[in-house]
């Protein structure tokens, strides 16, 4: 009896070795199929060229009609190409949550840059807006000429920084209305201030626009009387010594 069963398992066997796996080779060729798709040959290069090799044996052996060495090789291929397969999802999947991430530190980079320009586009239109707020100057702030020594102080009188020259004027009659300086003796300041435009003090025209100095010192106007006094360009009337 026990020689039967041996006997019927050993036909068995021979049976199943001689009928050709087309079924278990066609499920090897997906699965190394599959495996490449996966980009396996970057993931899992032992495991995918093994499979590979394993299944063109497979193919040999079948050509041959050796059945059972084509069984044997393609159930080491299908081994291999599971292997690889499941180390390229792996890797695939890595890969993804390693480019996911550095997208996000780029986004944060680039708010982070963003947020710096933005900071020091503020900063510099505070900086502005204080620069130009210091440079205005109230027009009551404007400082008056001060009198020669001996004169009367004037009163108050809103300053010009600007004066359109009108017709007969000269750089003296200027120089000696209130919102100017006041006094004609000045006029070589006013001649000073506008030499780009002055070429001989003597020639002003109407329509010129003369721009007013406001900065100068006392010892400057005293400077500039002297000149005007020393000068015979605008004689200074005798019964004007201080001249207006």
């Amino acid at each position: 009896m026990l020689r039967c069963l041996i006997t019927l398992a050993l036909v068995a066997a021979l049976v199943s070795c001689a009928k050709p796996p087309h079924q278990e080779l066609d499920a090897a060729e997906f699965m190394v199929n599959r495996a490449r798709e996966l980009q396996a040959m970057d993931f899992a290069p032992v495991e995918y060229q093994a499979a590979r090799t394993a299944l063109s044996d497979a193919h040999r052996a079948m050509d041959k009609a050796d059945y059972g060495d084509a069984r044997d090789s393609v159930e080491y291929a299908l081994q291999h190409a599971r292997r690889a397969v499941s180390l390229a999802q792996e890797g695939k999947a890595s890969l993804e949550r390693e480019e996911a991430e550095q997208a996000i530190l780029a986004e944060q980079a680039i708010l982070a840059e963003q947020a710096i320009l933005a900071e020091q586009a503020r900063q510099s239109e505070l900086k502005k807006a204080q620069t130009e707020k210091a440079q205005i100057k109230p027009e009551t702030t404007q400082p008056a000429v001060q009198p020669a020594p001996g004169q009367t102080p004037k009163p108050q009188i809103e300053m010009v920084d600007k004066y359109n020259v009108g017709e007969g004027e000269t750089l003296w009659t200027i120089s000696a209305q209130p919102q100017v300086y006041g006094e004609g003796l000045l006029w070589p300041l006013l001649y000073q201030a506008n030499r780009d435009q002055i070429k001989d003090p003597r020639q002003i025209f109407p329509g010129q626009t003369l721009g007013i100095r406001r900065d100068m010192t006392s010892e400057e106007q005293e400077e500039a009387r002297q000149r005007a006094r020393e000068s015979d360009i605008f004689p200074v009337p005798k019964t004007t010594p201080q001249g207006q």
